[in-house]
């Protein structure tokens, strides 16, 4: 379709048969041809022009694109239809048909420097710098005392690689408006790209004499001497930075940048810490400057040490009242494994910003890892209080309760949470799964039952709830065939896992095929459930079914040992037999 109107609109221009006249601008002495049209024609032409104005005003684009061709229809030579359908074409991102269409403009009136800006941006849209190169060059024979558009041109120049156009560009527009920074240091750029370091040198010295005392300008020739490798003389332009501004960050962090390439590591570390003294430089640049150090191979020797702790302790200072200081220092201390003092800089972060879910959630993730149910317990209350409708902090909170055996309080935060979770399926497969362990603990076996079917119909390879559905249902002895397909499932899915190992055992137990509930239960063992009383006593029950009580009552009594409280056990040693509830 898009191709099928730009091959009407250039039949259209180019095979009008409308009266036409040449008018010759007297100002850019170019020819522009326009149409002679009858009154009948002119008010048509004005109609259609104007409804499609209206039209591309609400954003009916292709109502505006049949107006305008139908104006052309009337008047081909109109270079204000092609411009207009042109940035049609443009919303679109139909650039090879605008680029067409605006090319017609710019025949048909020449001297009109809107068409040809816009032309200009179009071929380097397309990547065309030399028609963009092309368009340019007209407009500042056109309009030589406009610098805008010798400096659109000398970067022109630059990214088709003509350097010493590029230069001659900027030497023009440098005569027109003085010595100028940006001018300085896009010549620089294009000097040390053709290898003249000379010139390059002298960019930057004329900026320096035209304002000695500017501090940023000694750190433009101290880069440039570094990016030659000359430390010492960059080292001598970073400390004319600090002649003028004593407490300047930016110098210290440059000179500390040079003694890092003499690999002087502790005059680096002095500069740095002095750099992070700066109270006026902004916190994002010297995060910047400190995320190299963190993850660069130079550092690696430095990981975790009191040198890079010494350097955040004066971040956090000098920026106190700020919390990602705190933030970034907790990042670093959780990436080295020092877990309990990152906490303590996400609850810092925290006093600070308490309206960042992101920070909360890193705290609460961090608790989990360390164990602090009790502090997850209390964070997430307080985190429920600004964020109610946040069902992850609801799960926290559950998290924090089941520790606590408040079940009732944790099955009430999961219910409220699965109010809000509908937009995330897996969290809510995961609170399905939690409130079916809660409502277990709370003898609400049934509903516990469902939860776990509600768990699995979101993600059916949910082990955990695979296993504690399975389990559970063994312990009642229902539906034991069912209870026997999802732990094979858990098997499956891990197959070294212990926990599960023990289940399945325990399943096989209670459908009475106690030799393959041996079989497994010693494979479990094998993988570490020595180590659980629970496993162990399991294992004595299955020996007993197995008519070996010497090693039943050996088990049962080494369950006792490892702090198996099971009122149980003391009968079935004292029995030397099974016994159940």
């Amino acid at each position: 379709m898009k191709n099928l109107l730009l091959t009407l609109l250039i039949i259209v221009a180019l095979c009008g048969c409308n009266s036409q006249k040449n008018v010759v601008s007297k100002k850019s002495k170019e020819t522009r041809i326009v149409s002679v049209l009858t009154e009948e024609n002119k008010r048509k032409f004005d109609y259609f022009f104007f409804e499609g104005q209206r039209v591309k005003m609400k954003g009916e684009l292709n109502k505006a694109k049949n107006y305008f061709v139908e104006c052309l229809k009337i008047d081909s030579l109109s270079a204000t239809c092609f411009y207009e359908l042109a940035n049609i074409a443009i919303a679109e991102q139909n650039y090879p048909a605008a680029q067409q269409l605006l090319s017609n403009s710019v025949r048909l009136a020449p001297d009109n420097k809107w068409y040809q800006i816009l032309l200009g941006d179009l071929y380097q849209q397309n990547k065309d710098y030399e028609s963009a190169i092309a368009v340019y060059e007209g407009l500042t024979k056109r309009f030589p005392e406009s610098d805008e558009y010798n400096y659109v041109l000398a970067q022109l120049y630059y990214t088709n690689k003509q350097f010493n156009k590029a230069i001659d560009a900027y030497n023009r527009l440098e005569k027109s408006i003085g010595i100028n920074e940006v001018i300085s240091i896009e010549k620089e750029k294009i000097y040390l790209e053709m290898g003249k370091q000379g010139l390059a040198h002298k960019e930057i010295e004329k900026l320096i004499e035209e304002n000695p005392f500017e501090p940023r300008y000694y750190g433009f020739m101290g880069d440039l001497y570094l990016y030659n490798k000359e430390y010492n003389k960059a080292e001598q332009s970073y400390r004319r930075i600090l002649s003028i501004d004593p407490a300047n960050g930016l110098g210290y962090f440059s000179i500390a940048n040079v003694k890092l390439q003499q690999k002087d590591t502790l005059a680096f570390f002095n500069n740095f810490a002095q750099g992070l003294e700066d109270k006026e430089l902004e916190i994002e640049v010297k995060i910047q400057r400190l995320l190299p150090i963190l993850m660069g191979k130079q550092f690696t020797t430095y990981k975790d040490t009191a040198a890079i702790q010494a350097l955040f302790a004066r971040l956090t200072r000098i920026h106190s009242d700020d919390a990602r200081s705190y933030l970034y220092y907790a990042n670093y201390l959780q990436n080295n494994n020092n877990k309990a003092k990152a906490l303590e800089q996400y609850k810092k972060a925290l006093t600070h910003d308490p309206d960042n879910r992101g920070v909360w959630q890193d705290m609460f993730f961090l608790e989990i890892d360390l164990g602090k149910f009790d502090m997850l317990y209390a964070d997430a209350s307080e985190a429920l209080i600004l964020f109610p409708d946040e069902p992850l902090f609801s799960l926290f909170y559950a998290m924090g309760a089941i520790q606590k055996e408040d079940y009732d309080k944790a099955k009430n935060a999961l219910l409220k949470g699965l109010q809000y979770v509908d937009k995330n399926p897996a969290l809510k497969g995961q609170m399905y799964a939690y409130l079916g362990d809660v409502q277990h603990s709370l003898g609400n076996k049934e509903e516990a039952f469902d939860n776990y079917e509600k768990a699995l119909k979101i993600d059916e390879n949910n082990v955990v709830v695979l296993n504690n559905y399975s389990y559970y249902l063994s312990l009642e002895s229902k539906d034991l065939e069912k209870a026997e397909k999802m732990i094979s499932k858990s098997i499956a899915l891990e197959p070294g896992n212990a926990t599960y190992l023990d289940t399945y055992a325990w399943v096989l137990f209670k459908r009475g095929r106690y030799f393959e509930a041996k079989y497994i239960i010693e494979r479990a063992i094998d993988n570490g459930g020595n180590e659980s009383e629970v496993i162990v006593e399991h294992y004595g029950d299955i020996l007993y079914k197995n008519n070996d009580i010497e090693g039943a009552v050996k088990q049962w009594k080494k369950s006792i040992e490892m702090g198996n409280t099971s009122p149980l056990i003391p009968k079935k040693i004292e029995l030397k037999k099974y016994v159940e509830e």
